[in-house]
């Protein structure tokens, strides 16, 4: 009976990690709850730490339940860019190690919201470098040190302490979230009875579907594949200017291309392949997705009520934490069961 509820939760809380990586963040901004990327991001290993407490094998069931959620992300919210993929994967892998070699879960969690949440913050600062390249830390340091030398102050890496500075944002942010998440499961049990009675006040029934049909027109998408890699390879081979007249114009059209390459290119083609990949009946995986995207309207209806109680009871960023802790307990207790 304690296997098959486990079994119960672990699937609701996979559930919870793929709506909270397709669309709780929008939920979040709609409800104007400032700091959505620190919370969406720490909210993703909170879960996977709740798996690793419910599973016995934590190592394939946090595997299995990230490869869901990665489904659950293309089958749903297929617009999503292909870092956040990479993020889902980094968290769940490196979870999945923790929690298998490290027997002490709060240390496990702890070290996973440090590393993923490092991870999301360094992620940030490559993908701008890719973007606008080396010469955007260099505009940097020449900006900041022209204004030092007024003061006789010897030159520094403004660049340098800028990213320190970023990463330890970050790190500390981990350190807190994997603290609050490793205490929890004890948390999890009270009032457990006294959410599920209210929520009847505050579910919202409202549901909003949207249907949207694409006509698939190959050649067009051929045409702006080669304009697109036309471009990027017409920037790259002709266009490396040094004298200073046309190097800012030469900043702006290599930025372009480099947005070009990755949104028009790079991540089409894996939204395809992932895609493809769920389309795919004869996977073993089909059969466990079915049911999650059919729970994630009923774990969407909780959010505006959760944060409405959590409101009512604590203030200030406690009031988030408690967002979480009721989101979660309404996840794995939720009203149309049987008690």
């Amino acid at each position: 009976m304690q296997q098959q509820s486990n079994t119960l939760a672990i699937q609701r809380l996979t559930a919870l990690w793929g709506l909270c990586e397709c669309g709780l963040g929008g939920w979040l901004h709609a409800l104007r709850i400032p700091l959505t990327g620190f919370l969406v991001g720490g909210f993703a290993v909170v879960i996977v730490g709740l798996i690793a407490h419910y599973s016995n094998n934590s190592f394939r069931q946090i595997v299995q339940s990230t490869i869901l959620v990665l489904l659950i992300k293309a089958a749903v919210s297929p617009h999503s860019p292909w870092p956040a993929y990479v993020a889902v994967s980094i968290q769940g892998l490196l979870g999945a190690m923790l929690y298998a070699t490290i027997k002490n879960y709060t240390l496990a969690s702890i070290l996973l919201c440090t590393i993923t949440m490092l991870e999301s913050g360094l992620q940030k600062l490559i993908m701008m470098t890719l973007v606008f390249g080396k010469s955007i830390w260099v505009a940097l340091d020449s900006f900041f040190n022209g204004i030092i030398q007024n003061y006789n102050l010897p030159d520094m890496s403004f660049s340098f302490w800028l990213i320190g500075l970023y990463a330890s944002v970050y790190a500390i942010w981990g350190f807190i979230v994997g603290i609050w998440s490793a205490s929890l499961p004890k948390k999890l049990d009270q009032n457990t009875e006294r959410y599920r009675l209210r929520l009847s006040q505050y579910i919202d029934n409202q549901t909003a579907t949207t249907n949207s049909k694409r006509k698939n027109k190959r050649w067009k998408k051929l045409f702006y594949l080669f304009a697109i890699l036309s471009f990027i390879v017409s920037v790259y081979v002709f266009g490396n200017i040094n004298d200073g007249e046309h190097k800012a114009l030469y900043v702006v059209v290599r930025t372009i291309a480099v947005l070009l390459l990755f949104f028009g290119i790079i991540n089409p083609i894996i939204k395809w392949l992932v895609q493809r990949w769920v389309s795919k009946g004869n996977t073993k995986y089909q059969k466990q997705l079915k049911p999650l995207l059919a729970l994630l309207p009923e774990l969407r209806s909780y959010v505006r009520p959760a944060y409405k109680m959590a409101s009512e009871e604590r203030k200030g960023l406690r009031k988030y934490s408690k967002f979480l802790q009721i989101l979660i307990i309404l996840t794995l207790q939720p009203v149309t069961n049987e008690q």
